[in-house]
């Protein structure tokens, strides 16, 4: 090998691939220095710096093997491809094109042409590129993709004629057509065909785990993606996909070690610092979710989407405020299409339509086991089915506990999945219908932005994401209560107030009853608190004064339970922020997750829960009242700051709402000194729960039917002289 140019160019590349870079590229040199004529090792070197990412002195080794031999294809591709993300398209386009005349059969350049054609606005002529891509390789679906994207963008007159696909191409091309029409198990039976017949294809994996995340079944998809990922390492869009998939899978801590793999701190991926934040949060790391939120506002070029972002973990900040909150939600409202597209067709009523029956629509894809779940359906069961029929617009889940039973009591259910926005509300229009609620918000899988189209005369917010206002200009109502939002909270709300006479929600007990228990305190010895929350809502404030409380109450125990502490990374991470905030760790246990039996169970072993802020708990405390343990709570002054005062209002237990840091301390420390009285409120408090507003569902469906025919009522008086019958 010793002086053999071409042996020790070999051996440079073995090294190459082995990963021992450095003293591949010495030896590439080496050879160049040798033979300043040949184009090969500068190539070499190109490809070498090019797979580090160092994209910079890439271009440079492949514009000195160009400057050798002008001719190289390969090297004419690569600089191209380079070209397209660093420097205008044009200068892109004309490497490309010169590397397709003289190898026309090389179909990659051809493809990399249509990307250069399309960044120029010149649609067209980047289709005919990404044909001539397909008729030289017909087997490959990525030009498949790319070229029905385009064909869509040009329309039915200028679209490009297809190359003659494989079969296995047309395959996999009938899954993505279905799953753009909704048909998400047609597309799956398609795309599990494809995936058959093609394995290797990173694409139609990526498709194929789409599918089973838009049908809320993010075990199938990772596996997929893993799959895609072995066989494209360095695609980064892989990579977010997964960490998205195993943040809804709530593995968070391993979600987001794959998204710190990506090196999503460059400023070409602000969706990519969005996701990493909203996992961040999720884990506790309010400090590194804020970086990553402002880190990518300043790059994200979908404006609703970065607001999206931001405001989804807003009310989530310490210190947070309903009119901070506000201000925030008219302006991602403004980015939605404010109504200027509506799709309901002109409707004028007449006396005759005030009392008449009414098409009530449920939008959400959260109807089922799900927080939405447990406090809407048993008051919507509950509503004169002569007066209205219930109509819900979203993912349907057959194996689920809740959905089937539900399903019973509507009158028809219109999967929406794969559909846009305007399609769901033409859809929702075309079915007519009255009274329109929305049940997610801007959460994830919400589809909220559709009540921007205005598709029914009615429309009202209610649980599902419902944190505080929603900004959204053709959203007419929300419905509340006087705890939720006291009289004087109008103005936080862009929506009128729909004020329930009792609580907002109307709580389904679980059907598998966890047996009352016997204080606990009594047998130990020592009170335990707890706090069964979701972890992105104990802030740094939280756990300050949670400190403050244990320090007053030296023999007491901390008992916290959510499915992130499963992970050892993240119970690990969060033992040392507890020690920050002065609470000594062996006084907390944590648990992870359980199936919801084992769960609500686990109330067994408090005495006391403490509520987080400001985002405060929901479902939570009204489980832990039903299992007999009250909930010491601190009233903010916005929605999602207030569930707790909404439901200990509603069951008489007022004595735990604090107003500030000092008095939810001493409510605390009080409760937790008296033992006769904690030992006899908790042998009681699951009967007063369950004949107290909060379960009684007969007299929330009366509650929500008046409160539902008041809002249409008010709508006919735009166009009559009709009375209201209703008190908002």
């Amino acid at each position: 090998m010793v002086g053999d140019p071409i042996a020790i160019l070999n051996h440079a590349i073995t090294l190459d691939i082995q990963g021992d870079r450095v003293a591949a590229r010495a030896l590439m040199q080496k050879v160049a220095d040798q033979l300043p004529a040949w184009d090969e090792p500068w190539l070499r070197l190109g490809q070498s710096l090019r797979g580090e990412g160092n994209a910079e002195a890439a271009a440079t080794a492949y514009d000195a093997a160009l400057a050798r031999n002008p001719q190289r294809v390969d090297a004419l591709l690569a600089r191209g491809i380079i070209a397209l993300g660093r420097q205008p398209p044009q200068d892109a386009a004309a490497l490309l094109r010169r590397a397709t005349e003289l190898a026309p059969e090389q179909h990659q350049a051809w493809h990399v042409l249509g990307y250069a054609y399309a960044a120029m606005g010149l649609t067209g002529a980047a289709a005919q590129a990404v044909a001539k891509a397909g008729h030289v390789a017909p087997d490959c679906y990525l030009y498949a993709c790319d070229l029905d994207d385009l064909n869509d963008r040009l329309g039915a007159d200028a679209i490009v004629s297809l190359p003659p696909w494989s079969d296995r191409v047309r395959l996999a091309r009938a899954g993505r057509t279905a799953m753009r029409c909704g048909a998400l198990g047609d597309a799956a039976d398609a795309l599990e065909a494809a995936v058959a017949l093609m394995p290797d294809d990173p694409v139609i994996l990526k498709q194929l785990a789409a599918v089973h995340l838009s049908a809320m079944q993010p075990e199938l998809a990772e596996p997929l993606l893993r799959e895609a990922h072995r066989l494209v390492p360095d695609d980064t869009m892989i990579l977010n996909d997964l960490a998205v998939t195993l943040g809804r899978l709530y593995r968070f801590g391993e979600a987001e070690a794959v998204m710190a793999t990506i090196g999503v701190d460059q400023p070409t991926s602000p969706q990519m610092l969005f996701n990493r934040a909203t996992l961040r949060a999720s884990i506790g790391d309010f400090d590194g979710s804020c970086r990553d939120i402002e880190a990518a506002k300043g790059n994200a070029t979908d404006i609703r989407a970065a607001l999206q972002s931001e405001c989804a973990l807003l009310p989530y900040r310490s210190g947070m405020t309903a009119e901070v909150l506000r201000g925030a939600m008219v302006t991602l409202g403004t980015t939605l299409p404010r109504g200027n597209r509506p799709v309901m067709q002109p409707r004028h009523p007449k006396p005759a339509d005030l009392d008449r029956p009414l098409r009530v629509g449920l939008l959400s894809n959260a109807l089922r086991q799900h927080p939405v779940g447990w406090l809407t359906f048993a008051g919507l069961k509950a509503l004169d089915r002569a007066m209205f029929t219930l109509h819900c617009f979203g993912h349907f889940e057959p194996d689920d506990s809740f959905a089937p039973d539900f399903a019973r009591h509507v009158q028809a259910w219109h999967n929406i999945d794969g559909l846009g926005d305007l399609a769901v509300a033409e859809l929702i229009s075309a079915q007519a219908i009255d009274i329109l609620l929305d049940l997610s918000g801007f959460g994830d899988g919400g589809r909220i932005a559709v009540l921007a189209y205005r598709p029914a005369p009615v429309q009202i917010k209610w649980v599902g994401s419902q944190a505080t206002t929603t900004g959204v200009p053709t959203i007419d109502w929300m419905i509340t209560d006087r705890w939720e939002t006291p009289e004087g909270y109008d103005h936080f709300y862009t929506e009128r107030l729909l004020r329930l006479p009792d609580g907002y929600v109307c709580y389904m007990p679980p059907p598998i009853v966890a047996a009352m228990t016997d204080l606990p305190a009594l047998a130990n010895g020592h009170i335990t608190f707890g706090c069964f929350n979701n972890l992105a809502k104990l802030t740094d404030d939280t756990l300050r004064l949670w400190g403050r409380l244990l320090a007053r109450l030296p023999d007491a125990r901390l008992k916290l339970r959510c499915p992130q502490f499963s992970e050892g990374v993240v119970h690990d991470r969060f033992r040392v922020r507890t020690e920050a905030m002065g609470i000594d760790c062996r006084r907390v246990e944590l648990q992870g997750r359980a199936p919801h039996p084992v769960f609500i169970a686990g109330y067994s072993e408090i005495d006391i829960a403490l509520d987080p802020y400001p985002y405060s708990g929901g479902l939570t405390t009204c489980e832990a009242l039903f299992m007999g343990v009250p909930v010491i709570t601190l009233a903010g002054d916005f929605f999602a700051a207030r569930h707790s005062v909404s439901h200990l209002s509603n069951v008489g237990v007022e004595a735990c709402i604090a107003t500030t840091t000092s008095d939810y301390i001493e409510k605390a420390v009080t409760m937790a000194k008296d033992l006769t009285a904690l030992a006899a409120l908790r042998a009681n408090l699951r009967q007063r729960v369950l004949k107290s507003p909060l379960c009684d569902a007969e007299r929330f469906g009366q509650n929500l039917g008046t409160a539902l025919r008041f809002a249409w009522h008010d709508y006919c008086a735009a166009h009559l002289d009709a009375p209201k019958r209703y008190k908002a």
